[in-house]
């Protein structure tokens, strides 16, 4: 299960984003700006990352500690961003209704279509370094002190 796991977050990460975004061609979603090399290779790597890093959260969850009571999930922010910026930097910058509400149709091809390489690099640092994070904890793992004065 633990080799099998990770492959099936990916697979659907892969699809969840791959479909809307329409790198895997479908009748579902149309994309209005062609797809380029670039998408395949971001959308690829993103989904690599994402995989080990969803299924390492849910198998191996973060332990509470008294410091971190309001942070239930640590790391899972920058995983989350990660994913996002990944779907956004992959997308048709003119199919993305939050766009196209900001900066209006001209806008989204004038300023965000040439920042979408940023955003899937930004997003696959994003989440290389939530997964390094992840692995580190769970190789060294957290100090245990035992107090031997403790009654």
């Amino acid at each position: 299960m633990y080799v099998w796991f990770p492959l099936l977050v990916a697979l659907g990460a892969a699809l969840l984003i791959g479909i809307p975004t329409v790198l895997i061609p479908n009748t579902f979603f149309r994309r209005m700006t062609p797809t380029s090399p670039q998408d395949y290779v971001i959308w690829g790597i993103s989904v690599a990352f994402i995989g080990p890093v969803m299924a390492l959260a849910t198998l191996y969850p973060a332990r509470q500690t008294t410091g971190s009571a309001n942070r239930p999930g640590a790391g899972s922010g920058r995983a989350l961003a990660g994913t996002l910026l990944s779907f956004f930097s992959v997308g048709c910058p003119i199919c993305n209704k939050l766009v196209v509400l900001l900066l209006g149709i001209g806008g989204a091809m004038t300023f965000f279509n040439p920042l979408r390489p940023f955003l899937g690099i930004a997003s696959i640092i994003l989440l290389g370094v939530t997964l390094y994070l992840r692995v580190r904890v769970l190789r060294r793992g957290c100090p245990v002190t035992f107090n031997s004065n403790t009654q």
